[in-house]
């Protein structure tokens, strides 16, 4: 109870459905959220969101004096970060705004990123530092209101717009920078967004915390909101999101435990490995000649073999249908749940294959 009081207190405006994909069993933790609003700790807010309802869980009284009486040591961090938005004026936008950074700090949490500010490196100097070196090893989780800050302190005379990101996760020398799409592609300024991801990328190096790579989270409600952007391809024209050639990669997860998962799989370079050699080992075969082309190639020979599990768009969109040397067509090994998608992308001349989910974990 208090770690599901204390999360929507500390988002401010929480989505109702993600009360589930907190740490700990789903089950149990839907029967808390019951709980938690039968018992008045929380309130329900209720919406008309366009084309669908938006339900939003909203911390009271009675839930600040339950974290209080049972962990006191939570309050003043609780407090500071109330104070940031006031709960009036919090107009339908402004909402769905707090419910995408709420996705992306669960989802973050659920991947083992360090979310708290006494867990990472800060992203201040003076006395707001943590005290926290880097760790080429951990994970850390920077939200849009961190970035914001670490921004204009760093250039006093700027006034950081933090576009549609809602948070990045460094780990090593990578940084991934998260969106939140929704159901559709979202509204889009380019020179805006880039201009954004140089600040983080300038105030990261000056922090410590330097990154040789950048790549891009994308969070969608269905696999379908995949089709739509790369359907425009590389940097395409209009008001809307695009693949970018900016980053080196840009992931697509969907909204649910399934994409809690495939990104705890994508930040953790080891899980990668384990995963992948799991489902290369004893079906397919190296390349004669180590290639970027494809990962692998069918023991007769006849097929090239890529794994794109990690649903990446960049890769998909330069995916070449006839590799040379080859007599039949190439084989797209993905998850289950991403084989209609992709296969929409990649066309027809590409066999897409599924591989166990189940041994991601």
């Amino acid at each position: 109870m208090v770690e599901l009081l204390w999360f929507v207190a500390y988002c401010g405006e929480f989505p109702s459905l993600l009360a589930s994909r907190l740490p700990g069993h789903p089950v149990w933790n839907r029967h808390v959220k019951y709980r938690a609003i039968s018992e008045g700790y929380v309130s329900v807010y209720r919406r008309n969101g366009g084309r669908r309802m938006l339900s939003s869980l909203r911390i009271t009284q009675a839930g600040l004096d339950y974290i209080a009486e049972r962990c006191p040591e939570r309050i003043p961090l609780l407090v500071s970060k109330m104070a940031e938005s006031s709960a009036s004026h919090r107009g339908l936008e402004k909402i769905k705004r707090m419910h995408a950074v709420s996705t992306g700090l669960v989802m973050a949490l659920n991947a083992g990123a360090r979310v708290l500010p006494h867990e990472k490196p800060s992203l201040l100097t003076g006395n707001d530092g943590s005290g926290v070196r880097p760790s080429p090893s951990d994970i850390y989780y920077y939200s849009v209101k961190e970035l914001r800050d670490a921004i204009e302190e760093y250039d006093p005379d700027t006034v950081a717009k933090t576009a549609r990101i809602i948070g990045i996760i460094v780990t090593g020398r990578q940084c991934y920078c998260m969106y939140f799409t929704g159901s559709t592609r979202i509204y889009w300024r380019a020179s805006e967004e880039m201009n954004v991801v140089a600040a983080i990328d300038t105030v990261l190096s000056a922090r410590g915390l330097a990154c040789d790579s950048l790549r891009q989270i994308i969070i969608g409600n269905t696999p379908r909101t995949a089709e739509l952007i790369a359907r425009h391809g590389f940097n395409g024209r209009g008001s809307y999101l695009t693949v970018s050639d900016h980053f080196d990669s840009c992931h697509f997860i969907t909204n649910n435990s399934s994409g809690d998962e495939l990104l705890r799989v994508i930040v953790n370079r080891d899980l990668a490995r384990d995963f992948e050699q799991r489902v290369m080992t004893g079906r397919f075969r190296p390349p004669d000649i180590p290639t970027r082309s494809y990962d692998a190639i069918t023991p007769d020979g006849r097929q090239a073999v890529t794994l794109n599990y990690q649903y990446d768009l960049s890769a998909l969109l330069r995916f070449d249908p006839a590799p040379y040397g080859f007599s039949e067509n190439p084989i797209l090994l993905c998850l289950d749940y991403q084989v209609a998608s992709m296969q929409k992308i990649v066309g027809g001349a590409v066999e897409v294959r599924a591989v166990a989910e189940a041994l991601i974990t």
